[in-house]
């Protein structure tokens, strides 16, 4: 487990840019993405599984770059194919690469979907991965677990991978930062007039709602967001164990 007791966030920053200042979370992500991009040899095949609107394409202009979702995805993008990642429709030892960011909690059997990746990816090939620890429901009802270090160790050494690299993605203060301006965002959005038909609410108490929680909205997102959620980022170097992580950006290696 690599352990980092410098100020990650101002690294961050300097590297990615103003991206990383409200959203260190993914600029690590970005940035392991891209440091594990260069590692790979040129031309490379590629997948990105569960790609959405495939953000991290453009890191991986060097290789062959393929992309895949599940039938019914929630976004409209067009990939090479549609699947469900415990049967992707390829042949063994494919690929020399996979990419799966911030996806193996939306699959309702993680040991079933390493295997099957395993099974397409050439020996010696490589799993680049993110996983959250800390993170609210999201992508619902396509949102099943969240991992450890301890989990994610569990599921290479059954899925016959080798967990070669497993960094952890900030710790107590980045998970508060990130945190408190999402609850306050919310709990204000519950009472949504607009939405309330569609929760079975009533509109009128939503929209009474609404307008008192307002000023307390404002002040309190926009105190939480843009001062203390900085505040408590660059604070964040002071935890060593990091044991409130967000996630985890992590390697595992097809044994041979």
């Amino acid at each position: 487990m690599s352990q980092n007791t410098q100020n990650k966030w101002l690294s961050l920053i300097s590297e990615i840019g103003l991206k990383a200042i409200l959203d260190p979370e993914n600029a690590t992500i970005y940035k392991f993405l891209s440091e594990q991009s260069k590692l790979l040899k040129p031309n490379s095949l590629i997948l990105d599984a569960g790609a959405g609107k495939k953000p991290y394409k453009h890191l991986f202009n060097k290789h062959t770059y393929q992309s895949c979702d599940m039938p019914g995805g929630f976004y409209s993008d067009k990939h090479n194919f549609e699947c469900f990642l415990d049967a992707i429709p390829t042949p063994d030892n494919h690929y020399d690469a996979i990419i799966l960011t911030q996806v193996l909690e939306h699959t309702p059997n993680p040991l079933k979907v390493l295997t099957e990746i395993n099974r397409t990816l050439k020996p010696n090939g490589k799993l680049i991965l993110s996983v959250p620890l800390n993170a609210p429901l999201h992508g619902e009802p396509w949102h099943f677990f969240h991992f450890t270090h301890y989990g994610l160790s569990e599921l290479a050494n059954e899925t016959q991978f080798q967990l070669t690299i497993c960094e952890k993605i900030g710790g107590g203060f980045w998970c508060l930062g990130k945190r408190l301006p999402d609850t306050i965002k919310r709990v204000y959005k519950q009472y949504d007039p607009f939405q309330a038909k569609k929760r079975n609410r009533n509109i009128l108490q939503c929209t009474l709602m609404s307008l008192g929680l307002l000023p307390f909205y404002l002040f309190g997102y926009l105190l939480s967001a843009y001062l203390i959620r900085p505040l408590f980022y660059f604070l964040d170097y002071l935890d060593l164990n990091k044991d409130f992580t967000l996630g985890y950006c992590a390697v595992m290696k097809k044994e041979s």
